[in-house]
Formats: structure tokens, sequence, C-alpha cells
């Protein structure tokens, strides 16, 4: 009897032990799992150089700076509300069901 030789695929165990179904569900599970960081890292650096050689020849577009948002502050001075009458305003002539601009206006405005 010939010797056959040992094959590490899926596809060559096929007609062994199992079956199409689950060669392909292998290869869903291998699709699905993460990438190593190897990869990753190798990916990272192609594209690094990728970058650099589109700067080298001119052809890279201008990168816009990116300014860093103020850092907010951890602790600020809140001054307590005192209590103040609400200004009454003459309500217009119109007497309708929207609201006017003012009206909207001064209920997006803050008293002070």
């Amino acid at each position: 009897m010939a010797r056959t030789k040992k094959s590490r695929t899926m596809r060559g165990k096929l007609g062994k032990t199992g079956s199409k179904e689950q060669m392909k569900e292998q290869k869903k599970a291998l699709k699905s799992k993460g990438v190593s960081k190897f990869h990753s890292k190798k990916n990272k650096l192609r594209k690094d150089q990728a970058q650099k050689k589109l700067v080298r020849l001119g052809l890279a577009p201008e990168a816009e700076e990116a300014v860093q948002a103020p850092r907010p502050r951890r602790f600020t001075f809140v001054p307590k509300k005192t209590e103040q009458e609400p200004l009454v305003q003459e309500k217009s002539n119109e007497e309708s069901n929207e609201l006017s601009v003012n009206d909207l206006m001064d209920a997006f405005t803050e008293l002070e």
C-alpha cells in the first residue's frame, strides 16, 4: 500500500474525517478571529511608509493642524442664583397659537 502525504490543511483531512460544512465553519471562525498584534503593527508600518513616500514625492494632501481644545477647568465658581421677579413682557397685538420670534429668543437667552 502506498504511503499518502500527511496534509495539515482541512481540505486534506476532509476525505477521512469531516465534511464540507465543518470546513466552512472553521473558515468562518478563522475570519472572525481578531487581527494579531504582528499584523496590525505591520499594517501601521506599511501605512506610514506609504505616507512618507507621498510626502517625498509631493503628492500628499496638506495635513491640517489639529488645534487641541482647551482643557476644562476642574473647579469653577458658580454664583448663587438670586431670586428675581421675571420680566413681564407686553403681548403683541396678534394673538396666535404660534410663538413669535421674540418669545423664542427670550426663551433661549439666560437672565443675568
